[in-house]
């Protein structure tokens, strides 16, 4: 059974007072973003189909991924994408200290620091305690949410249904899609279907700097 939604509900946003679930835009513009990686295929895969839409995206990656493959992280960089944080290790706020879940989220900026000034922050799961919240908007991070979320984690997902909420994104919207090797297989059928939809109705694909 599906325990996310594919479009959040207006009323979620109240659960993280001061979060990002949406850019305030009315030229026709979306925002994709990748978490989770990088990974070793399915990044460059991304990158790839990035290119061939002149897309750029933010790409919210794990700072264990960063380590075991900064080639891939140089090339994200490198094709003028914006590189955001989601912890070290992909912790779950809802059951890690404060303090602890600070610390890998810190482990984490400093690969980050590298490639990027931005202090942009997507917490694993969507998951955070108001302390954590709190903790991180004293860091200086912007937190990161969205308006749309692929599903394309779920071995189960039902595409076409997915697809569906994904092609109802307006301007502004933010869609989650994972660079991650669980998420590949639908990841291959869906995130090619997006980009030319929405290049077809003239939207063009930015990154989350200058929030």
């Amino acid at each position: 059974m599906r325990n996310y939604f594919f479009q959040n509900p207006f009323w979620i946003s109240w659960l993280y007072p001061g979060a990002v679930w949406k850019v305030m835009t009315n030229k026709k513009e979306l925002f994709l973003t990748f978490d989770d990686g990088p990974h070793p295929v399915v990044t460059p895969y991304v990158l790839a189909q990035l290119r061939t839409y002149q897309a750029k995206a933010t790409f919210f990656c794990l700072g264990s991924a960063m380590e075991a493959n900064q080639e891939v992280v140089k090339q994200i960089n490198d094709d003028g994408h914006l590189i955001g944080n989601h912890t070290q290790s992909h912790l779950n706020g809802w059951a890690t200290k404060t303090y602890q879940y600070m610390a890998d989220v810190l482990a984490c900026q400093t690969l980050q620091d590298e490639y990027s000034n931005d202090r942009l922050f997507r917490p694993p799961y969507g998951n955070l305690k108001l302390g954590q919240l709190r903790a991180l908007k004293k860091a200086g991070y912007r937190i990161i949410m969205w308006s749309h979320l692929s599903g394309d984690f779920d071995r189960e997902l039902d595409r076409k249904q997915s697809l569906d909420y994904m092609k109802k994104a307006d301007p502004g919207s933010i869609l989650v899609f994972h660079d991650s090797e669980k998420a590949f297989k639908n990841l291959k059928e869906m995130l090619p279907r997006v980009l030319e939809h929405f290049s077809t109705l003239g939207y063009s694909f930015k990154t989350l700097s200058n929030l």
